[in-house]
C-alpha cells in the first residue's frame, strides 16, 4: 500500500484541464439557454411585434407604392416637369446680374444706413451727458445757460441724424423688397414641388421609423377602475397593447389577430379613452402578463378569463347599471329584454328587477273567467293552447294539474254580477267586422283574419338616427354543448332598426284563434268592455265599446274554437285533499311568482338569488349526472336554459321548468346572465343617464308594454296593422316620419290630455286610439319621451300666441278660402264636416290652437310630403300666390299659422 500510494501523482501535480473545459461548456450553455430563454421564449410578444412590423412595412410600402405611381401619373410627371423649369428659371434670375446687383444695392444701403445709425447712437450719447450737466447745474444752482444751450445744438444736429438714418433704412428696405423678390420666385415654387410630393415623403419617413422602431413591452396604468376584496380602490396594470398593436389603430379592421383594429373604435375609445379604462375592464383577462395564454386568463385557479364573442357585451352593466339597452351591446339588451318579458325575477332575486311587475294574468278570480277543463289542460301543457306561450312547461302529471286547477278554482273569488252579463243572440259577422277594425289586430293575431294588402308604407330597414348600434361576433355551439369561437369572425354589420314585422309574426298578445274553448261569454262580454275591473295593472286597453259592440265582438269571438270537457272533473276539483296538494305544489314550484294567487300574497321566491350568478365557481353548480356537458359555466348555463331536467338525478329534483328556448335564446339569455354580478366599479366611473336619456329609456319601456309600435311607427319600427286595411287611410298614422318626430309636432299639455283621455282626431279611421287608463307619471313619462325625441324643451313650454294683426288674419282666411287653397274641403272644423266621403277627410283644425305647434305648422306648410312622404295634402309652396301680402311666402305662412292658432275666437 505504501508503495502505491507512493506511484500515485500529488493533487498539485494532476491535470484539471479537462474538467475546467467541460464545467466551462456547462456554464456556457447554461448562460445561453438562459439568454434565450429570458429573450424569446419568455418573451413571444417580441415576436408579435415583429410580425406586427412587418406587416405594417408591406401596407406602407404598398402606400408609398401608390403614392409614387400617382407621382408617375404623366399629368403629375407634367407638372413637376414644369414646375422644375420654371424652378431653375427663377434660380438662374437669382444667381443673374440683376439679383447680383440689387444685392449689392442692397449691401451698400444697408451700410449706408448702419454707419449713419451708428453715428446718431454716438450724438444721443452725447445728448446724455448734455442733459446730465443741466440738471448738475440745476441742483448745484449754479448757472444752465450754457449746458442749455449744448443740448439745443446737439438735439438740433441728432434731428438731422434721424433724419437721415429713415430715410437710409427706406432705401434700404426697397432694396431689400427687390432681392426678396427674387427669393420668393424660388421659394414658391419649390412649395408646389413640396405640396406634390409631401405625401410620398411622409410615408417614406414612415416607412424609415419603423424600421429603426424598438421592441418594447407598451403598459397602461388604470388608476380607481378596479376594486379589491377588501372593497378599496387599486391600480391595475394592462399590458394588453404589447401585442395587439392596431387596437386603436384605423385600416387594420381585415387582418387577423392580434392585429385586428379595435370594431367600433372611435366610438368605443372616444367616450372610454384607452389609456384610463385599459382593455380588462371590459373583456378581462390578465392584464400584467404576457404570455398568451396567462393574458387571455386560460390557466388554472385565474377567475377571470377572456370574455369572447357576445360576452364582452357584459361587461357594460359595471358602470351602465342604469341603462336597459346598448347600441353596440345588442345580444346583451336582447337578453335583458328576454328577462323582463318572461319573468324571470318572479322565482329569482335579480339586481334591477326588483320593482317590477309580475308578467302573469291575475289568478284570484279565475273560477269566474275559464273552463275548468282548459285550466287543467293549459297547466300541464300550455303551449298546445298557444305555442308562441311565454308560460314555461313544469312537466307536472295529469293528477299535478288537476291539483293545482282544484285550488285556484277553490280560492277565486266569485263574480255573480259576471252570470248573464253576456245577452246573445247577436251579429255574428258584426262582431267580426268590429274586431278588424277598430284596432285588436294590433295586438292579437285572429285565423282568417289576413292582411288585405302588403306593407306599402313600410320602411326598409335603415340605420337609426338616433343611437349606433353593432352586432358582435357570436358564438358558436358544438355538440355537448362546447363553446367554440368561429374560425373567422363574420363581418361586422349595422344594427339596423327593423321594419315592421309580419303581421303573422305578431305574438304580443295572446292568439285568439281558441278562445271559446277557454273563456266563458259572461267574462268574455266584460273583460272587453272594461279590462281594468278584472286588472288594474293590465296592459289590454279600453276601447271603448258600446253595450252592443261588445256583444258582438264576444259573440264573434265565441265562435272560435270549442270547449272540451273533461266527465267528472267538477267533483274532482272539490276534494279537500285534491285542493290541499294544490297548494303544496304552488308553493313548490313558486307559481306565485308570476300571477297573484290568494293566499300566497307574503310568500317568497323559491329559487336562488342571480346577483352574482356570473361568479358562480365550478364547485358551486350542480351538474348532477350530466357527464356529457363540459365542466364549464357557459355550457352549464346553457343548458340549465336549453334542458333543466338535465341535471336532474334521484336524489336531486330539479323546479326550474323548460321554457322552450332555442339555441340563440338560450345563448341570449346566457349573456345577460353572465352580466349578473356585484362587482362594481368606483362612483367616478359609474355613468348615470341624463334626463333627457332618461326620459327616452322609460318612454321607450312604456311604448313596448303598450305595444304601441303595433298600430304607430315609431323610432322606424312597427305600424304593422296597416297590412290588415286595404286603404291605408284607415290605418292609424305613423308618430315619426323621416327626422320629425311626434313630439316636435304636438303641444306636450294637448298630448299629456290626450293619452290620458283620447278623443276622436280623424273620425275617418275605424281604428280607435284605445283608452289605455295610464297612470299620472305613465302619462307624463310618455309626454316627456315624445317632447324629447321631438327635440323639444323639458319642462315643456307653454305655446303662447299673441295678439295677431287683423291684416295677417284676414290674409290666412283668404288663403284658406275657396278662392284660393280651399283647405275646409278636406278639413274638418269643429262640428263642421268636410264634403265627400270620410276617406277623403283631413284632421280637425279646430283643434289646431290647442294641438300643434305654431312652427310645425310653418314647416308643414313649406314642404309636406318631406314631412311625411305619401300624404294628401298638397304643396301650395313655393308659386304661392302673388296678389296677398305682396306674393311673400313666409308672410302667407305666417298668416295661415295665426289664422289657425285664433281659428273659432271672436
Amino acid at each position: 500500500m505504501w508503495r502505491r500510494w507512493r506511484t500515485s501523482k500529488l493533487a498539485e501535480q494532476r491535470s484539471l484541464r479537462v474538467l475546467f473545459f467541460t464545467v466551462s461548456m456547462l456554464f456556457l450553455l447554461v448562460t445561453v439557454w438562459a439568454v434565450w430563454d429570458e429573450g424569446k421564449t419568455r418573451r413571444p410578444w417580441k415576436a408579435y411585434q415583429q410580425e406586427f412590423h412587418r406587416l405594417e412595412r408591406e401596407r406602407v410600402a404598398l402606400e408609398l407604392a401608390t403614392e409614387r405611381s400617382k407621382l408617375g401619373a404623366p399629368e403629375v410627371q407634367a407638372a413637376i416637369a414644369k414646375l422644375g423649369e420654371d424652378l431653375k428659371a427663377a434660380q438662374a434670375r437669382l444667381a443673374g446680374p440683376e439679383s447680383v446687383k440689387a444685392q449689392q444695392v442692397l449691401a451698400q444701403r444697408e451700410t449706408e444706413h448702419t454707419e449713419m445709425n451708428t453715428k446718431a447712437q454716438f450724438i444721443k450719447s452725447e445728448l446724455d451727458e448734455a442733459l446730465y450737466w443741466v440738471e448738475h447745474a440745476i441742483h448745484s444752482k449754479n448757472d444752465s445757460t450754457k449746458p442749455r444751450a449744448k443740448v439745443a445744438e446737439i438735439e438740433k444736429q441728432l434731428r438731422g441724424l434721424t433724419a437721415q438714418v429713415n430715410m437710409l433704412n427706406a432705401r434700404a428696405e426697397e432694396a431689400r423688397g427687390i432681392v426678396k423678390r427674387f427669393h420668393v420666385d424660388v421659394d414658391t415654387i419649390r412649395g408646389r414641388i413640396d405640396e406634390l410630393t409631401a405625401p410620398a415623403v411622409t410615408i417614406e419617413k414612415r416607412l424609415e421609423s419603423i424600421g429603426v422602431r424598438p421592441l418594447e413591452v407598451k403598459q397602461i396604468v388604470v388608476e380607481g377602475l378596479a376594486i379589491n376584496e377588501f372593497k378599496v380602490p387599486i391600480l391595475t396594470v394592462d399590458r394588453c397593447a404589447t401585442c395587439h398593436l392596431a387596437i386603436d389603430r384605423p385600416g387594420f379592421d381585415q387582418v387577423k389577430q392580434p392585429f385586428r383594429t379595435h370594431p367600433y373604435r372611435e366610438v368605443l375609445f372616444g367616450n372610454h379613452p384607452i389609456a384610463r379604462f385599459g382593455c380588462t375592464a371590459c373583456h378581462q383577462g390578465q392584464g400584467p402578463t404576457l404570455e398568451v395564454e396567462a393574458a387571455h386568463g386560460e390557466v388554472p385557479h385565474w377567475a377571470r378569463p377572456l370574455l369572447r364573442g357576445d360576452f364582452a357585451q357584459t361587461s357594460c352593466r359595471k358602470c351602465h347599471a342604469e341603462k336597459k339597452e346598448f347600441a353596440l351591446a345588442p345580444v346583451y339588451s336582447r337578453g335583458r329584454q328576454m328577462v323582463e318579458e318572461l319573468g324571470c325575477f318572479g322565482c329569482h332575486a335579480m339586481a334591477g328587477f326588483e320593482k317590477v311587475q309580475k308578467v302573469g294574468p291575475d289568478l284570484t278570480r279565475i273560477a269566474s273567467k275559464v273552463d275548468p277543463s282548459w285550466l287543467v289542460r293549459w297547466i300541464k301543457k300550455p303551449r298546445e293552447y298557444l305555442p308562441k306561450t311565454k308560460m314555461p312547461h313544469f312537466g307536472l302529471s295529469d293528477d299535478d294539474a288537476l291539483s293545482i286547477a282544484a285550488y285556484l278554482l277553490r280560492a277565486s273569488k266569485p263574480m255573480p254580477e259576471l252570470h248573464g252579463a253576456f245577452k246573445a243572440p247577436t251579429s255574428v259577422e258584426r262582431g267580426r267586422e268590429i274586431v278588424s277594425s277598430v284596432g285588436c289586430l294590433g295586438c292579437h293575431r285572429i285565423p282568417g283574419m289576413e292582411a288585405k294588402a302588403p306593407l306599402a308604407g313600410a320602411p326598409p330597414a335603415v340605420a337609426s338616427v338616433h343611437t349606433l348600434a353593432a352586432q358582435s361576433e357570436s358564438e358558436k355551439e358544438a355538440p355537448g354543448g362546447a363553446a367554440k369561437t368561429a374560425p373567422e369572425p363574420k363581418p361586422v354589420k349595422a344594427w339596423l332598426v327593423a321594419p315592421p314585422p309580419l303581421p303573422e309574426n305578431q305574438d304580443f298578445a295572446p292568439d285568439l284563434s281558441k278562445i271559446a274553448g277557454k273563456v266563458n261569454a259572461d267574462w268574455l262580454f266584460a273583460w272587453v268592455k272594461n279590462p281594468k275591473q278584472f286588472r288594474p295593472t293590465t296592459r289590454m286597453p279600453d276601447l271603448r265599446l258600446s253595450d252592443d259592440e261588445a256583444r258582438a265582438v264576444t259573440a264573434f269571438l265565441m265562435t272560435l274554437g270549442q270547449k272540451r270537457m273533461v266527465g267528472g272533473l267538477e267533483q274532482e276539483v272539490r276534494k279537500a285533499e285534491r285542493i290541499a296538494a294544490g297548494e303544496r305544489l304552488i308553493r313548490k314550484r313558486g307559481c306565485f311568482g308570476c300571477h297573484d294567487m290568494k293566499g300566497f300574497e307574503t310568500s317568497e321566491k323559491i329559487a336562488p338569488d342571480l346577483s352574482n350568478f356570473s361568479q358562480k365557481r365550478l364547485l358551486e353548480l350542480f351538474f348532477g349526472e350530466a357527464v356529457q356537458v363540459k365542466q364549464t359555466w357557459q355550457d352549464y348555463t346553457f343548458w340549465k336554459l336549453k334542458d333543466p331536467q338535465i341535471y336532474a338525478t334521484e336524489r336531486v329534483e330539479q323546479l326550474m321548468p323548460n321554457f322552450s328556448f332555442s339555441d340563440e335564446e338560450a345563448k341570449t339569455l346566457r349573456v345577460f346572465l353572465k352580466s349578473l354580478s356585484t362587482e362594481r366599479v368606483q362612483p367616478q366611473f359609474q355613468r348615470s343617464l341624463s334626463d333627457e336619456e332618461l326620459a327616452i329609456q322609460n318612454g321607450r319601456t312604456l311604448v313596448k308594454r303598450y305595444n304601441c309600435n303595433g298600430c304607430h311607427v315609431i323610432e322606424g319600427q312597427g305600424g304593422a296593422i296597416a297590412a290588415f286595411y286595404a286603404n291605408e287611410t284607415k290605418a292609424p298614422p305613423p308618430l315619426e316620419v323621416g327626422m320629425i318626430h311626434e313630439g316636435e309636432k304636438v303641444q306636450a299639455t294637448w298630448l299629456y290630455q290626450f293619452l290620458g283621455r283620447p278623443t276622436p282626431l280623424r273620425p275617418w279611421l275605424d281604428a280607435r286610439m284605445p283608452t289605455f287608463g295610464l297612470s299620472i307619471e305613465e302619462a307624463t313619462t310618455l309626454t316627456k319621451y315624445f317632447a324629447v325625441m321631438g327635440k323639444q324643451q323639458v319642462p315643456y313650454e307653454y305655446v303662447s300666441v299673441g295678439e295677431p294683426a287683423p291684416e295677417m288674419i284676414k290674409a290666412g282666411r283668404l288663403l284658406m278660402s275657396k278662392d284660393y287653397f280651399d283647405c275646409f274641403t278636406c278639413h274638418q272644423q269643429g262640428e263642421k264636416k268636410p264634403e265627400g266621403p270620410p276617406e277623403g277627410w283631413a284632421p280637425d283644425l279646430g283643434l289646431a290652437k290647442r294641438r300643434l305647434r305654431p312652427i310645425w305648422i310653418g314647416k308643414w306648410m313649406k314642404d309636406p310630403q318631406k314631412i311625411q312622404p305619401g300624404t294628401k295634402m298638397p304643396s301650395y309652396y313655393p308659386d304661392g300666390p302673388d296678389d296677398i301680402l305682396g306674393g311673400k311666402e313666409d308672410l302667407q305662412i305666417q298668416a295661415i299659422t295665426e289664422y289657425l292658432m285664433h281659428l273659432g275666437e271672436n
